[in-house]
């Protein structure tokens, strides 16, 4: 990457997913090989998601042609659709938080531009990828930004910006053979400083149990504030998810801010574990979607657990709406509300 014309050279930045937005991107699940035995109902509830995202800002799905009159018509009985717009284009799969755009703001926020990572399909664990590794490419054209292509491979949801230089992200996925080979952690972190206008990089090691991703931050660790990050947990030494989510909160405790301070640490328990087929899926509450005016959290029919969650996360986001939403069928796929969306900053 040519020093002189990368996103940090040009003086842009990576916002925080609570800064102001103009819109959220979501992708359609065209393919009927997706969430086998409750594909209907998961496509009605996608459609419920998107009408509700949309009481807040401005939604973008992409959808196929073909496909959107179906879709047109499971918004129409979720409730008032008119701010969704489709867009038609048909990705492999949903996840678009890990293969849309990132977008970028400049210095002064006065301009928007987008960098477009390679995306593999988590380590290229799924051959459909092609159609998703050029999402980001047409939404650049579709709307008239400025775009930075890069080489590296890197899923948004493998990363979580602060808005104020730093970023928080997992070793177990970014320094993966299966992304970029053999680039060092130092390679890694130069990369991701100038291709997304950061300054450092906070590592955090491992993953949940059950993440195809192998573990990404967005079940992790999020901001809520430039000096607070919610931290997931469990409580039962005995959990799968125990050892390594004691070593993310131990290394918490070490990161500082750029003025040199200790973070605010929240922590927020898993759900109790949920189970397909035998195996543990990565089910967790922060996989939360930050919208203007609203944070839509996934639930998953523990009554006692989910309402524990959406007062955590509404002490941490006051003044929003905190919104539960049934993510029982959707986590079968292995992913939950952040997962699926992409937001996209507001200018000044």
């Amino acid at each position: 990457m040519a020093s002189l014309s990368t996103p940090k050279a040009l003086g842009y930045r990576f916002p925080a997913e609570w800064e102001p937005q103009s819109a959220v991107w979501f992708a359609w699940p065209v393919r009927e090989d997706l969430w086998s035995g409750v594909l209907p109902k998961v496509r009605n509830q996608l459609a419920a998601l998107y009408v509700l995202a949309a009481r807040f800002q401005p939604v973008h799905v992409l959808c196929p042609q073909s496909a959107q009159a179906d879709l047109q018509v499971r918004m129409a009985q979720a409730g008032d659709a008119t701010r969704v717009r489709l867009y038609d284009y048909e990705t492999d799969d949903v996840w678009c938080r890990d293969y849309g755009p990132l977008f970028l703001l400049s210095e002064d926020g006065s301009e928007l531009c987008l960098a477009d990572w390679t995306y593999n399909a988590w380590g290229n664990k799924f051959p459909l990828q092609h159609k998703d590794n050029r999402a980001p490419a047409w939404i650049a054209e579709q709307l008239g930004l400025r775009r930075f292509a890069f080489d590296t491979v890197l899923e948004g949801g493998a990363i979580e910006s602060n808005g104020a230089g730093q970023l928080l992200s997992t070793e177990v996925v970014l320094l993966n053979p299966n992304r970029n080979g053999a680039l060092t952690k130092q390679q890694i972190t130069s990369r991701l400083a100038e291709g997304l206008g950061v300054d450092e990089v906070l590592w955090l090691h491992d993953g949940l149990v059950g993440d195809d991703t192998d573990g990404h931050i967005d079940n992790l660790a999020r901001f809520f504030k430039p000096d607070g990050i919610l931290l997931a947990e469990v409580a039962d030494s005995h959990d799968v998810n125990f050892d390594a989510l004691h070593e993310n909160a131990r290394r918490v405790e070490q990161f500082r801010t750029p003025d040199d301070r200790p973070f605010n640490s929240v922590h927020l328990p898993l759900p109790d574990p949920i189970y397909a087929d035998g195996e543990r899926l990565a089910a967790s509450y922060m996989n939360y979607l930050v919208l203007n005016g609203a944070v839509l959290v996934p639930t998953y029919a523990q009554p006692q657990h989910d309402a524990q969650a959406l007062e955590i996360i509404g002490e941490c986001y006051p003044g929003r709406e905190i919104i539960g939403f049934d993510c029982c069928d959707i986590v079968r796929e292995g992913g939950a509300i952040h997962c699926m969306s992409q937001h996209q900053p507001a200018v000044v």
